[in-house]
Order: structure tokens, then sequence, then C-alpha cells
């Protein structure tokens, strides 16, 4: 099979042979020749990938000297002699790269067809980004609404509507007033949600729904065009507020029956394979995952695991335990979202910690799934766009 063979095959049929390569081998195709290089450029080659590209895992960590975003795709198979051997590097990308300031700290706010939204912590908590890490550009946003200091709320959330494939950065803002001593709520006098679509180069407020105490350290579970977050409403219950990014307007359902009160609850919203999933994290002695089986029908909650705490992992950073992955032998990958990734195999009934390639000593880290693209930021108009 040589050169002129491909030189002599269609276009669309290239594409849909590139697409199924790994993200590395990809890349490594746009060196073979200039019309490689100009195809795998294409918006038909980003949109054919993206159909076919299964989730791998995004991971922000904070070294002593640098900050660090690590793409890995997964390796799921049955007959794997490590954990590890699940994990395979696709790219790197340190922060001084594009932003060169010192450790400030940035906190991965969503990942949407391969699109990652994250924002700096700390002092500048409201500069905000979308990148793309394996076509290695990105957007700063413009500095969104109203400045906040605790104890008003203000949570995030990044995603893309079902019909119109818009992207959608979230924010919603809860100017609260809290007891001095208890620091519990008295009341929410003043509630905005923010929305920047992609390609538009600004922010508008849209209703925000009812006045709910959402965490400022929750991030919009995305799942179905929409995003969820465990609330609070005013009597202490315990909610769900979903936001579908198509109409914009919020909705609230019940979270999963028999949980404990809400001042009381650990856990927190994420997504699981195709299930909206609650991590409940409140007993001493064991963590219980709930899958919503049939989503949005709130009597499709289901009690699907039960891991049993491994004393080496006790304490307060069991309040941010979520899962991120099933794996086909039965390891569930989850995260301690400020301190490190371990797997429970429900084979064994084992707990460890998970040691990633190329992985530093770290002091602070974040996982989610993310489905790599090739779709470039450059094709939304009305952006600034860079590149590192």
């Amino acid at each position: 099979m040589n050169q002129e063979f491909f030189a002599n095959l269609p276009s669309e049929l290239i594409i849909n042979i590139l697409s199924r390569l790994p993200v590395r081998t990809i890349i490594g195709c746009k060196c073979v020749c200039k019309s490689w290089l100009n195809l795998l450029d294409t918006p038909e080659f980003a949109k054919s990938h993206l159909s076919i590209s299964v989730p791998g895992l995004i991971l922000y960590e904070s070294p002593r000297d640098f900050e660090y975003f690590k793409v890995f795709e997964f390796e799921d198979e049955l007959d794997l002699e490590a954990h590890e051997l699940h994990y395979n590097p696709v790219t790197e990308i340190s922060s001084w790269e594009f932003i060169n300031e010192e450790r400030l700290g940035f906190g991965i706010q969503g990942s949407a067809n391969g699109l990652v939204c994250f924002r700096k912590i700390g002092h500048h908590p409201e500069t905000v980004y979308v990148c793309n890490p394996i076509t290695r550009d990105y957007i700063q946003l413009p500095t969104p609404g109203t400045i906040w200091h605790y104890p008003t709320i203000v949570t995030y959330g990044f995603g893309a509507s079902k019909t119109s494939g818009q992207h959608k950065v979230v924010r919603i803002y809860h100017e609260c007033i809290r007891d001095p001593d208890t620091h519990k709520l008295l009341g929410i006098p003043k509630s905005e949600c923010w929305v920047y679509t992609l390609g538009t180069g600004s922010w508008r407020t849209i209703s925000p729904g009812p006045k709910l105490e959402y965490n400022c350290r929750s991030v919009g579970a995305f799942l179905n065009g929409n995003l969820h977050w465990l609330v609070t409403d005013l009597e202490g219950s315990a909610r769900i507020s979903c936001l579908d990014l198509e109409t914009e307007v919020f909705r609230t359902f019940s979270p999963p029956p028999a949980l404990p009160e809400r001042r009381r609850f650990l856990g927190d919203l994420t997504v699981l394979g195709d299930c909206l999933c609650m991590c409940d994290n409140t007993s001493d002695d064991e963590i219980v995952i709930w899958l919503m089986k049939e989503y949005g029908v709130e009597k499709s909650w289901t009690k699907e695991f039960v891991i049993s705490k491994h004393p080496d992992y006790a304490g307060e950073c069991y309040e941010v335990v979520y899962p991120i992955k099933i794996f086909k032998d039965g390891d569930i990958l989850m995260a301690w979202q400020d301190f490190y990734l371990f797997y429970h195999s429900l084979k064994n009934r084992t707990t460890a910690n998970v040691n990633l390639p190329k992985l530093h000593t770290t002091y602070r880290t974040e996982a989610m799934l993310h489905t790599p693209t090739f779709l470039s930021l450059k094709s939304f108009a009305m952006e600034n766009v860079c590149s590192f």
C-alpha cells in the first residue's frame, strides 16, 4: 500500500479512517504531508472525530512551582495487569504557557465536547477561560457581572445545549445574609444568573430561578443538555437545581430518598456513565453512590454501590469524594477533589491510590471526564483566540 493509494482516496474516507486513531497518532499524522495537515484542520474532520471520540480524563494538578493541565485516554480492557495501565498520557499544558502569573490556582468548571472551562481562584476569582487542550488554543472571557465577597455565593457550570449545540458558561450569583455566629442562611435578597455563549463575545443575564442556597465549591454536572447543582431551599431541604441550556429555564427535582438532613449531608452531584449520580459521603463507615437510572424520573434513583471507607482515607477530605468512571474490570476511579485520585475494586473490595504516568508530587488535584476534540476555538465568531 503506497502513498499514491491514499492520494486517490476520497477525503471523506480518509477522514473516516483517521478519526478512529488515538489522539496522539492523529497529531502525528499532521506531519505526514501537507494535504493531511489541511484535512485534519477542517471542521469536517473535527465533527467526524468528535462523533466517535470517547471520554478520557482531564487532570489539574498544582505542585510546588507550576500548575498543569493533563489529558489522558482510557485503556478500558479486562485483562490489564495493573490499574495504572488504564491511563495513556495525551498532552500536558503548563499554566505558564499562557498565563504569566505566579501560583494563583485554577478550578475546572466543566468540560463539554472537548472544550474545558476553568477559572482562577484566590485573588482573581472572576477570570474565566475556555480552552481546547488538544488544539492548544484558549479564550479569556470578559469579566462577568457583580464583584462578590463572602457570604455571597457564586458557582459556575459549562455545557452545550442539546438542539442548537451552543456552548455556554453559566455563572450563578446569590447575595446571602447569614447569622454571624452560626453562618446559617437567613435570606437571599438578590439573585443573578449570567450566561456567556461562545461566539457572542459578551455575558447576558437570564432569570435566576427560585432562591436556593448553592455551594461555592460545587460545579454544575452536565448531562443531557442540562446543568445540575445540589442545593438547599430556604426551608433547609435538599433539592437539585437543573438549568436547561436550550431554553435557559431553571427547574428543581428531588435528590435520592433517605438522604441525611442537608445541614449534615456530605456529598455532591456528578455524572457516572449516562446517569446523574449522587455521592453520599455522610457516613463514617461507607460511601453510597446513587444513580438516576431514568433521567428526570425521581423514582428511578437507585442505590448502586456501597463502598467501605478505608481507614487511611478518613477525615474531612471525604466531603468531596466523587466517582469518575467505572472500568470494565470493576475498578471505580474516584477523586478527593483537592487531594488525590484513588480507585476501588468491586472485584477485590480493595482501595488504593492511583499513580498516573507523568504525575508530579502535588498539593492540589482536580479531575473530571473529558472527551478530546479537534474543534478549533477559531470557529467561534466574535472571540479573541490565543494559542500556546
